[in-house]
């Protein structure tokens, strides 16, 4: 691990600690190359909380990084507001709802503002999908074509961005998708409204740990996830019922994923990092590789090992992976359910998929390239 990142663990941990850095820490380190990787990771605020002080004599860089807190105070407020205004809808609606992940994570953090995040995620009664849509749009909100089955993706200029869920999760994530299926019943009522809702502090942790695990396993997940699971247990782990918490992370395959990250988090982030192990070394080069959240890269192998069992980009290996994803029974489950259930109907969703994808000849020959550069990268 190189000093950059080393600096980088030394000054989070001061920061979710509340305490202050030593200036011997960090004054031969990479200024630059530190702001780089905390802008990948959206840990700059927080970051600029312990390290901005020592700055003082650079004026130029003391004002980059203390605009950082400055920027991410901004964005928390504008998020506060219009995140207000939708609830306020849901209220007069009568739509039951619950505020997700980071705005909810960002209350045990030294300062809230200082839990960056890129957007906010609010599950609602997907009865309600429509009039949501409309007041969304009537917020001057541009709904996103990127969206998946199970969230509503809204972007508004400057930073505004929210993910509103019908789900917690899609189809396609089948052990997850069953375990939150019927999720309200697993939902605590709010006091102080009508129709808000919160997981207990236990069910809290297994969402987020579901949530981190999926990003892990398919395109890989970012320091700052790791971050979060120490913060959360920093402030709620002496309450936590992890018997509880165990059998219900073995019924989402995720109970040894959760045993690992949170010995993990706890050595890069309680002053612990020069003594990790070589495999712990290796995954939290993985985290860092990752970014904020994880890179098509690690997307595409990840899918080629799922396709095939093995992560060959070699020409045999991608072709290989083509036929796999032309045969993936999976996919036709997902896409077609009403013609799949009959079962005759399954060879002429392959060959109508065949023709389709000769129609899309430009997208397929940029994933290939994407295929054989991998291959190249290896050599």
């Amino acid at each position: 691990m190189n000093e950059t990142k080393l600096a980088l663990l030394y000054l989070l941990s001061q920061a979710a600690n509340s305490q202050k850095a030593v200036k011997e820490q960090i004054e031969n380190i990479d200024i630059d190359a530190l702001y780089n990787l905390c802008k990948e990771h959206l840990v700059a605020a927080l970051v600029s909380s312990v390290l901005a002080e020592h700055l003082k004599d650079k004026p130029e860089q003391y004002a980059k990084w203390q605009q950082e807190q400055f920027s991410a105070l901004y964005r928390d407020m504008n998020f506060a507001d219009e995140r207000a205004k939708i609830i306020s809808f849901l209220e007069q609606k009568g739509i039951w709802y619950m505020p997700l992940k980071g705005v909810v994570l960002k209350q045990y953090y030294p300062k809230p503002e200082l839990r960056e995040f890129a957007d906010n995620d609010i599950l609602f009664d997907p009865d309600f999908e429509a009039e949501v849509e409309e007041f969304m749009l009537s917020r001057g909100f541009i709904r996103k074509q990127t969206d998946s089955g199970h969230v509503m993706e809204y972007e508004k200029k400057p930073c505004l961005n929210f993910e509103m869920h019908r789900a917690l999760y899609h189809t396609n994530n089948p052990v997850f998708y069953e375990y939150y299926k019927d999720v309200k019943t697993k939902l605590i009522k709010e006091e102080d409204n009508d129709f808000g809702y919160h997981f207990s502090d236990e069910d809290f942790y297994i969402f987020m740990v579901s949530h981190m695990y999926r990003h892990f396993r398919d395109n890989g997940t970012g320091i700052r996830s790791l971050l979060d699971i120490y913060v959360y247990n920093k402030a709620k782990g002496d309450t936590l019922d992890f018997n509880y918490i165990e059998k219900e992370l073995e019924k989402i395959e995720a109970l040894e994923y959760e045993k690992q990250v949170r010995a993990l988090s706890d050595k890069l982030f309680s002053g612990e990092t020069l003594n990790l192990s070589e495999e712990e070394e290796r995954l939290t080069e993985y985290y860092f590789a990752s970014g904020v959240y994880g890179t098509k890269e690690i997307s595409t192998v990840n899918a080629m090992k799922k396709m095939t069992g093995d992560t060959d980009f070699s020409k045999k290996g991608r072709r290989k992976y083509w036929i796999k994803r032309l045969f993936n029974m999976e996919y036709y489950k997902q896409n077609y359910p009403r013609a799949y259930k009959t079962g005759i109907a399954i060879p002429f969703l392959i060959v109508f998929r065949f023709f389709r994808g000769l129609t899309k000849t430009d997208k397929i020959k940029a994933e290939n390239e994407k295929l054989k550069r991998i291959e190249d990268n290896k050599k």
